[in-house]
């Protein structure tokens, strides 16, 4: 009995130290978009291998077929995005007195070689990237480190979004709470689809691909449509 709870003991410790190292690494000054990110796959991937001798913990192993997630993801998408755009944006806005700060983008708009090289580099950092991490790999190890109580699964859900947003601090108040609350949506959908990775990764990749689409178009004040339509401001 001593020797299961040691095992167990090490098993939280190990997950606990596994998990600082991948996600610190976010913040590192050594390297930059999307290497970083490229790396933590890297990592992420070996450590759970090494811990498993599996990728199904991360949801890397789908449970039902792809042209199924697929659907899936793309219906999430149309659902999701006209709420989330011209309803919960714009709330977010009235509430923070600003609107997100996506001025980082704006170098990319008429500059179709910088726009395809930011749309391949956004869907691997994140697309696939923030999914293995904030979705996969921060779920497995958080399952591990928490102990076992009935809100445990909502309670990562809301860590992981917490995880998901920090990152995101340069686009202020309003795409922080935003990212927030996409972390929300991406861990629920996670946990809905019985931990297929895969669905998240899709629609996670969907809604970038159409952000850095209108960043090359100079249409980023579509996030801002609604504001002037319905809120008048």
């Amino acid at each position: 009995m001593n020797l299961i709870k040691n095992e167990t003991i090490e098993s939280k410790i190990l997950a606990l130290i596994q998990l600082i190292l991948v996600y610190s690494f976010i913040f590192n000054p050594w390297t930059s978009f999307p290497y970083t990110f490229i790396i933590i796959i890297i990592t992420i991937l070996l450590f759970t291998y090494w811990n498993d001798k599996s990728l199904t913990r991360i949801g890397l192993q789908p449970n039902f077929s792809f042209l199924k997630t697929i659907g899936i993801a793309l219906l999430l998408f149309v659902v999701t995005i006209p709420i989330l755009d011209f309803i919960i944006q714009p709330l977010v806005n009235k509430i923070t007195g600003e609107i997100a700060d996506y001025s980082a983008f704006k170098s990319i708009a008429g500059n179709f070689p910088k726009y395809s090289k930011y749309f391949l580099f956004i869907l691997i950092s994140a697309g696939f990237g923030e999914e293995i991490l904030f979705r996969g790999f921060l779920f497995r190890q958080l399952k591990i480190i928490i102990p076992e109580f009935k809100f445990k699964t909502i309670l990562i859900i809301v860590l992981s979004a917490i995880f998901f947003s920090l990152p995101h601090l340069y686009q202020g108040p309003s795409g922080l709470i935003m990212t927030f609350i996409f972390g929300i949506i991406f861990a629920t959908v996670y946990v809905k689809s019985n931990y297929n990775l895969w669905v998240t990764i899709l629609l996670h990749g969907l809604i970038d691909s159409m952000f850095i689409t209108l960043a090359y178009f100079d249409k980023l004040n579509y996030y801002n449509l609604s504001n002037d339509l319905f809120f008048g401001y």
